[in-house]
This record gives C-alpha cells, sequence and structure tokens, in this order.
C-alpha cells in the first residue's frame, strides 16, 4: 500500500473540533475495510439523518442490546427509511 500526501480544507469553530473531525475520520480509516469506509461515506451523504436516527437507537455506554431491542430499532429504521 503506498501513502500520499494530501491538502484537505475542513470547516471547524476551533482546533478542538478540527481535532476531532479529523480523529473521527482516522478512527473510519482504521476500523473499516475499504469497501465499508466508501459505502459508510456515501450513505452518511445521501441519508444525513440516519445519524439522528443513530444518536436515538445506540445503546448507552456498557448496556447491551436484546434481540427485542433489534427488532424494536429494525421496525424503527423501516418506518422512517423505507
Amino acid at each position: 500500500m503506498k501513502n500520499f500526501n494530501i491538502s484537505l480544507t475542513i470547516p471547524a469553530i476551533d482546533k478542538q473540533q478540527l481535532q476531532e473531525k479529523l480523529q473521527a475520520f482516522q478512527d473510519l480509516q482504521d476500523h473499516l475495510e475499504h469497501e465499508d469506509f466508501i459505502t459508510s461515506a456515501t450513505i452518511i451523504v445521501e441519508h444525513p439523518d440516519i445519524i439522528d436516527f443513530i444518536k436515538e437507537v445506540i445503546p448507552e455506554e456498557g448496556e447491551e442490546l436484546t434481540m427485542t431491542d433489534y427488532i424494536k430499532i429494525a421496525k424503527k429504521a423501516f418506518e422512517r427509511f423505507a
């Protein structure tokens, strides 16, 4: 794999927000395979309202989802995005 140097312009309120955005990008880059990374970005660009949905259904830190929770999330997603 090759490394490439790029130049980016990233809007941010301050340096902290810039660092957070860059860290989020790095986290995605580190944890997703190439195709999953591209697919995720495409979905978010095409359906930005999915972020609010994810915030609604994501479990609290340390909380485990039950099968019933997964079914409720799937039903809610179908109703909102179908």
